[in-house]
């Protein structure tokens, strides 16, 4: 599932990270987020997730023409 966890401290800084985002596809969401919550990226690292790729596995049955 894929979600973004947004984080408020108390003293108002703003972190957030994104969850079953994988591959570059997580970096279309620092613009946004930073129009969305009026605010400047500092500091940012990739997750996890990044790193993984989307699979399909393909199953192949055959049957006999009976």
């Amino acid at each position: 599932m894929k979600h973004i966890v947004v984080t408020v401290a108390e003293d108002g800084t703003v972190s957030a990270e994104t969850h079953g985002i994988t591959g570059s596809k997580c970096l279309d969401y620092v613009a946004l987020l930073e129009d969305l919550l009026a605010a400047q990226t500092v500091h940012s690292e990739y997750t996890r997730d990044f790193h993984a790729t989307n699979t399909v596995t393909l199953r192949q049955e055959q049957h006999d023409g009976l």
